[in-house]
């Protein structure tokens, strides 16, 4: 990130430079090779102006960029307030700097006979830095959004390659051997014992192997089919083990409604906290769902199982790197001697829609 701002503020200094060699070059007050006070002077100012005219430029246009990129419907208003901003700021700029040249040439070295004939606008001097400002501002909006394009093709082709490890992960965890045969041991005492509970058994073994062969196919899914997925997933865990786990949904409706995630995310993390910890219907694993404002969150108490072979923490890096594909902040991973928890960041609708046209 360092080298990446210093390569910048050089590229950027090395090209205000260059422009201001060619404006001396048409300055008949300055002879182009000559080193003196003056000429020392307003290459100082020069370069320092137009930079920081550089950087105020690029945050306001960055500004205006992430309201165009979190936009849905107002793409192309927020295209023309950014060019309109600069093309206002450029000329201003322009303006600006005329006037300082002016300025300083008769105040400090009393140039008054230079500028006695030549109007304040100073039409040449600032049309010309306008005209300068919007080439710059034009390449620079072009590079950009090249960069742009090419970083979103990068970030799909990085997403694809997880969703298909997710893919594998979880249709492993589901359809491996172990799973379906105690799934279907547990739906052969059911069938002796409740038939009405044996067939909603069958019926969420189904739906539960259904949304992970279609839904990993997707980048992200709606959180309520995800929640009404982990419902499904949690129906058969519990029956298997009776009251040994408890699931406590605590989810804000609105975050549920309102809010994406990528397929089987909560389903990994659930499996990871019942894989990898004992438990008891005297001491229970509890597994508890619920969100602040920024994050959906999952919580469980640890108790590590003896016999479990040290982890690889794949599932978790995954998790880790498909969030990292729409959302700047992290998933934040905190274990004490009590609790494990995951902070996932809440995806919204403009998330969905980038990644999934």
């Amino acid at each position: 990130m360092n080298n990446l701002r210093s390569n910048k503020f050089l590229m950027r200094f090395f090209l205000i430079f260059f422009v201001h060699l060619i404006f001396v070059t048409g300055d008949q007050s300055m002879q182009i090779w000559e080193i003196n006070l003056r000429r020392v002077l307003f290459l100082f100012l020069f370069i320092a102006y137009w930079l920081i005219i550089w950087y105020v430029a690029a945050y306001f246009s960055a500004v205006i960029h992430k309201k165009q990129a979190s936009s849905i419907k107002n793409k192309s208003l927020f295209g023309y307030l950014l060019f309109s901003f600069n093309f206002v700021f450029g000329f201003i700029a322009g303006f600006g700097y005329n006037l300082i040249y002016r300025i300083v040439d008769m105040r400090i070295f009393h140039m008054n006979e230079v500028w006695s004939d030549v109007p304040i606008f100073n039409p040449e001097l600032t049309m010309s830095l306008f005209s300068i400002y919007m080439m710059i501002f034009t390449a620079d909006v072009f590079f950009t959004s090249t960069l742009k394009r090419k970083e979103d093709q990068l970030k799909m082709e990085k997403l694809k390659r997880e969703n298909t490890l997710a893919q594998y992960l979880v249709l492993k965890s589901q359809i491996e051997p172990h799973f379906l045969f105690n799934s279907l041991s547990v739906l052969s005492s059911l069938i002796q014992t409740n038939t009405d509970i044996a067939e909603e058994f069958l019926l969420r073994l189904s739906k539960t192997l259904r949304y992970v062969i279609e839904k990993n196919e997707l980048a992200l899914v709606p959180l309520h089919d995800e929640i009404h997925f982990v419902n499904d997933y949690f129906f058969l865990i519990r029956h298997r083990f009776d009251e040994g786990i408890i699931f406590e949904n605590a989810l804000d409706k609105s975050i549920v409604q309102n809010s994406y995630i990528p397929p089987a995310s909560l389903q990994l993390l659930i499996e990871n906290a019942i894989k990898h910890n004992k438990f008891t219907m005297e001491n229970p694993l509890r597994i508890i769902l619920y969100n602040d404002e920024k994050q959906i969150v999952v919580k469980n108490n640890i108790d590590l199982r003896d016999d479990v072979v040290e982890s690889t923490n794949q599932g978790i890096q995954n998790l880790t790197q498909r969030f990292s594909c729409f959302s700047e902040q992290a998933v934040n991973i905190e274990i004490n001697e009590s609790d494990f928890t995951v902070s996932m960041p809440i995806l919204t609708k403009i998330d969905y829609e980038r990644f999934n046209i």
